[in-house]
This record gives C-alpha cells, sequence and structure tokens, in this order.
C-alpha cells in the first residue's frame, strides 16, 4: 500500500468515527424516567401484616431477615430473625427488653438457656416471648449491622383486613421454604 492510499485510509476511518459520535446520540440512549431505585419494601414489623406482641416497636435500628412459624417442643410458635445496627449485643437485648416492657411484658429473672424471656403478667404460658441476642464476629468500628437477634414469640395471623403487602415476602420476610 502506497503512503498516499495509507493516508487516505486513515481519514476515512477518522472521518467515520467523527460522523458515529456526531450522531450516536440519536440512537440507542435510553428514556429518563427518574425510575432508577427499586422500590423498597415496607419493614416486616410495621407493615400491618404481622406485628410483634402488645404492638411492640423497636427503638433501635434492625432488619428482618426471616419470619415464619415453625414447631418448637411440640407448639407452633413464630420464630423472626433480625439484625441490629449500630449498637453492641449487650445495648441490642437492653433495647429488645426495653421495648417489650414499655408493652407490659415482664423479664424472667431467670431466662436461661435464652438471653431473656418475656411475658405478660397473667398471659398464658403459650403467650411467652423468648431472646437470643449475638454480636457477629471480628466487627470494626464503623461496621453498621453489628449482630443478630432472634425472637421466639406466639403465633400470629394477619388481620382480615390486611394490605396486600402481607402476601408479598420481600416485605413480610415470610419465605416459602419455611418449615
Amino acid at each position: 500500500m502506497t503512503g498516499k492510499a495509507r493516508s487516505m485510509g486513515a481519514l476515512a476511518g477518522i472521518v467515520a468515527v467523527l460522523v458515529v459520535l456526531l450522531v450516536s446520540h440519536r440512537f440507542g440512549r435510553a428514556e429518563p424516567t427518574e425510575d432508577y431505585r427499586p422500590e423498597v419494601p415496607p419493614d416486616a414489623l410495621t407493615n400491618g401484616c404481622f406485628p410483634l406482641p402488645g404492638d411492640v416497636r423497636f427503638s433501635f435500628g434492625y432488619q428482618i431477615r426471616r419470619d415464619g412459624d415453625v414447631e418448637v417442643d411440640g407448639e407452633l410458635r413464630r420464630r423472626l430473625i433480625g439484625q441490629y445496627d449500630e449498637i453492641d449485643a449487650p445495648e441490642a437485648l437492653d433495647a429488645i427488653v426495653a421495648d417489650f416492657a414499655e408493652a407490659g411484658f415482664v423479664a424472667s429473672k431467670r431466662p436461661a438457656p435464652y438471653d431473656a424471656v418475656l411475658r405478660v403478667p397473667g398471659a398464658g404460658r403459650q403467650e411467652t416471648v423468648r431472646v437470643l441476642v449475638e454480636q457477629l464476629p471480628g466487627i470494626e468500628e464503623d461496621t453498621i449491622v453489628r449482630g443478630t437477634f432472634e425472637l421466639d414469640l406466639p403465633v400470629v395471623e394477619p388481620p382480615a383486613d390486611a394490605p396486600d403487602v402481607c402476601s408479598q415476602p420481600k416485605s413480610t420476610k415470610r419465605w416459602d421454604d419455611e418449615a
């Protein structure tokens, strides 16, 4: 190939690239919808589906990982597993106990093997709330999720006029593979 042919080929390539750059904004672009974030499901404990006993609301940052009914010692119980944020295990346990105490629950003086056992005075054994709290190993000072909590609760059914969100596992954390 001669020098002139090579120069003409390079020039044609440059022109082609410039043409593509100049007209590319008209083709293959997505229309802006301003809908860039997925819809976040409502909180599993405040969505009106499966509230905590006594309508307890936690006073600390948390997220629910799983919620479902299981058999414990021949009795159907609700098992709720969550994670607590920005506090350590003793603070999380104290906060859980205080939140239930505010709703009228009293902590047992002998909770073993649990971290806390809570009852409403005069309520039956089946209304007992049992709590386990565990710090995550190897967390750093700036770690947000610091540990897990597990609540053994009385079974609860959604209200008859439950919102549509009650059938959505992403909101209720009641997954089909629950036992």
